[in-house]
């Protein structure tokens, strides 16, 4: 197979006479976009892969191991997820060896010191906060090669930055392997990752080794979406028109999904047309499940593959017995299964295994699968093209189209991958074949400076160190090519400036601006002076005579002697300023208009420039302006010692959050002193915890006396934290929230699953995922350098508390 591939660079061929050469690591043919980039790390450079989901980027990450391995060198693997983190371990064991293998976790360790090491990012990141600039450590002592797979992430709101602190804090010495999704700009991603990390080369290609074919399904049918020389397909636009506008009594479903497609006449056809298994995308969990339900009662497995399941989900519920009566057992029996967040994390790995294997033909799935784990089907079916947001419904963009597409058509096993999208009367079939030939969404930068930021910068770097590490940022980057305008525009009126400096004067240099403001001064007081003779003036009015006769009476304006004076007195100081003036160089000049609009010029150009000059320092400082904001808090609240952290800042850099100077004063506050373990427990998940999607009203369990009083103290110092942060312009939140406390009190107290489960109103993974950050949370307080032996031994007991049945990783 063939593929177009583009790299900035030599394109010359791979030598095949040592082992690096590619054909004597792989036994298939690589595709010119692979040997690009494999090129790149022959030649020492690190390397920017953009690439369609499937098209084989991992290929390359796996040479830059084979390399390490090779040299006798270390290879890190990063992932932005557990579940990817934990599905490459298991590859990699499988293809190089159990022994060379190992994984970190923010709170397991397997086999650290081993050749290859899978990780999330945000170990890898902590990682480098533990090293000094320009220097390995141990930490990463003999790595060579660093891979950040889903390098896309950068775009993540709330995690994006851990990829960019990543890039900037890496040893130069070591080469990097970015693995993306298709991007607009990976030329600036490249651009700025070979100036702040060093030579890095652009590996771009947009072939697909199994292309897609887009189709529309309405009326039962389905139709393909665009013509074959593009654009959207005639016959739809004749046959379902453009959408409509919903009117207040035309409401979608929860979620978005279609009320008019019945998903079993979706799976029906896809079926009849061998276009199964199928990823079946939703914009809600509701969504997922309802549609699971009324899609129930089609034929989707054969005999064969129905007892292969039926075995597969008992050899599971054996092994996982209080999943025994799961709701969804008889779906799965189906061919068919959901997923989404709120599952629990022990019946998404079965659902995924199932599907790997081929046993299910369709799982109802959020587009939070489209960014997960390595699960692609033959079909992706696309229910909605728009979506809830903060502020209603918005349309998908086009990197949130192409990710779940991606996920159609699997390598060796389909010639093509079809994308479904569903009619709707509220979208049109143009808005489908818009979004199925757009380009790919830039990455921005999500940069932002924290509290652990500065502390664990501050404990090995000088301040200059790390004002230069924060303006190596991506945002820096763009921000400075965003203003080159701005930096050119300045340049021009600065050499415009300098020609307009030189005198126009023919005989004695003059000062034309003190000749204005001169002039200026006198017309002003010759108004003065016509408004006072004016109230000076003898007022003249008619009256009667003695006879009746109209007469003409003047008066006198009162103190008219004193205006008299202070008229005199105006008249000489305007004489005075006349005299100043006629004697000035500038009076009567015969250049005296054009050096008046000379003048003029000037005083425009220095106020342009300075303009310009006040919006460059504003927007390149802004990062560092926002880190010397957080340095001046945490050395007012006793973290900083000068410019390095004290005995209080080097714990708070041991904890990771979204606030860490919240979560350390609440330690050290003496908060946690009179609580009980599984108490301190719930008090630790209302600190790590986001909104629930549950209603916790319905709830049959409450909060212990013990946990209310201290949530109370936690928010009287959440209040105080936040008036400080206003005060230096901090917008860093400072939130706890209890909904999910109850349930980590009840949970530390021994209760079941099956507890549990019956008196929560939340979806399982999401109290699942509740308890694995508490336990975190937990975990860091425990390593926090200078934490009180009274808190560890609490935390451990927590610890052992809560780590237990469904909420305890396997791996």
């Amino acid at each position: 197979m063939t593929q177009e591939g583009t790299r900035k660079g030599n394109t010359g061929p791979v030598s095949g006479d040592d082992p690096a050469h590619p054909s004597n690591l792989f036994n298939f043919e690589l595709d010119e976009f692979q040997l690009d980039a494999i090129r790149c790390l022959q030649e020492g450079k690190s390397v920017v892969v953009c690439a369609p989901t499937g098209a084989g980027k991992t290929v390359i990450a796996e040479y830059a191991v084979e390399m390490a391995l090779m040299q006798n060198k270390r290879c890190f693997y990063t992932t932005p997820l557990k579940a990817l983190s934990n599905q490459k371990l298991y590859d990699f064991k499988m293809k190089f060896g159990e022994d060379r293998v190992g994984l970190l976790t923010g709170d397991i360790s397997i086999n650290r010191d081993a050749s290859i090491v899978v990780m999330t990012t945000e170990v890898f990141r902590n990682m480098l906060y533990g090293t000094i600039l320009g220097e390995v450590g141990k930490n990463l002592r003999d790595v060579a090669y660093v891979v950040l797979d889903e390098c896309h992430y950068m775009n993540d709101s709330e995690r994006g930055t851990v990829w960019e602190e990543s890039i900037i804090y890496a040893p130069t010495d070591v080469q990097l392997v970015a693995l993306s999704a298709t991007v607009a700009n990976a030329d600036e991603l490249t651009t700025w990752i070979d100036e702040t990390h060093g030579a890095t080369e652009l590996v771009v290609s947009n072939f697909r080794p199994v292309p897609l074919r887009f189709h529309y399904f309405g009326d039962q049918r389905i139709y393909p979406l665009l013509n074959p020389g593009g654009g959207v397909n005639t016959l739809l636009k004749n046959r379902f028109g453009k959408r409509k506008k919903p009117d207040k009594f035309q409401k979608r479903r929860p979620g978005g999904h279609n009320i008019g497609t019945h998903p079993a006449d979706v799976l029906a056809v896809l079926s009849a047309r061998n276009m199964l298994p199928a990823i079946y995308f939703l914009f809600s969990r509701r969504g997922c499940e309802e549609s699971m339900k009324r899609a129930r009662g089609i034929p989707l497995v054969s005999d064969e593959e129905a007892q292969q399941l039926r075995a597969a989900v008992d050899e599971f519920t054996t092994a996982n017995p209080n999943l025994k009566n799961h709701p969804h057992i008889p779906y799965l029996y189906e061919g068919m299964a959901v997923h989404h967040a709120g599952m629990l994390p022990s019946w998404k790995g079965m659902v995924e295994k199932l599907f790997q294997k081929g046993l299910l033909k369709a799982v109802f799935a959020t587009e939070t699968l489209a960014a997960g784990i390595n699960m692609p089907a033959r079909s992706t079916v696309i229910s909605s093209l728009t979506k809830r947001a903060d502020d209603g419904h918005r349309f998908l963009t086009a990197s949130e189209f192409l990710q779940m597409s991606g996920r159609a058509g699997r390598r060796g096993m389909d010639e093509v991958g079809h994308v479904v999208v569903l009619h709707s009367s509220f979208e049109s079939c143009e808005d489908a074949a818009k979004l199925a030939t757009a380009s790919a969404d830039p990455l921005s930068s999500r940069f932002t400076p924290s509290y652990g930021m500065v502390l664990n910068l501050l404990e090995r770097h000088t301040l200059d160190d790390a004002r230069d590490l924060i303006e190596r940022s991506f945002g820096q980057f763009k921000t400075n090519h965003e203003l080159e305008p701005l930096y050119e525009a300045r340049m021009r009126l600065e050499a415009e400036l300098q020609t307009l400096q030189g005198p126009l004067c023919p005989g004695e240099i003059g000062d034309l601006g003190l000749y204005a403001k001169r002039l200026g001064a006198i017309r002003s007081k010759h108004k003065q002076l016509k408004h006072m003779e004016k109230g000076l003036r003898p007022q003249k009015k008619i009256a009667k005579g003695k006879g009746g006769e109209p007469v003409i009476v003047t008066s006198q304006v009162p103190g008219a002697d004193e205006g008299e004076i202070a008229l005199e007195s105006m008249r000489g100081g305007i004489s005075e300023l006349l005299r100043e003036a006629y004697a000035m160089p500038c009076h009567g000049c015969p250049v005296q208009k054009p050096c008046s609009k000379q003048t003029s010029r000037i005083e425009q150009l220095e106020r342009r420039i300075k303009e310009i000059g006040r919006r460059l320092e504003k927007e390149t400082g802004k990062y560092w302006r926002t880190f010397v904001a957080l340095t001046d808090i945490l050395r007012l609240q006793g973290y900083l010692d000068g410019d390095k952290p004290s005995k209080l800042g080097h714990m708070a850099a041991c904890i990771r959050g979204t606030n860490e100077l919240f979560l350390t004063e609440v330690a050290v506050n003496g908060l946690f002193n009179h609580l009980r373990p599984w108490e301190l427990a719930a008090v630790f998940t209302a600190l790590v915890q986001e909104e629930g999607r549950g209603n916790q009203d319905l709830q049959r369990v409450r909060l212990s006396h013990g946990v209310e009083s201290t949530l109370e103290d936690v928010g009287r110092l959440a209040r105080k934290i936040k008036r400080l942060q206003k005060d230096f312009d901090i917008d860093i939140p400072v939130e706890f929230n209890p909904q999910f406390s109850p349930l980590t009190e009840m949970w530390a107290q021994g209760a079941t699953w099956e507890q549990i489960r019956h008196v929560s109103s939340f979806d399982e993974g999401d109290v699942v995922r509740s308890f694995r950050r508490t336990l975190d949370l937990c975990r860091q307080y425990i390593r926090a350098e200078g934490m009180s032996d009274h808190v560890v031994n609490l935390c451990r007991d927590v610890e052992t508390l809560i780590n237990r049945d469904e909420v305890k990783e396997v791996f």
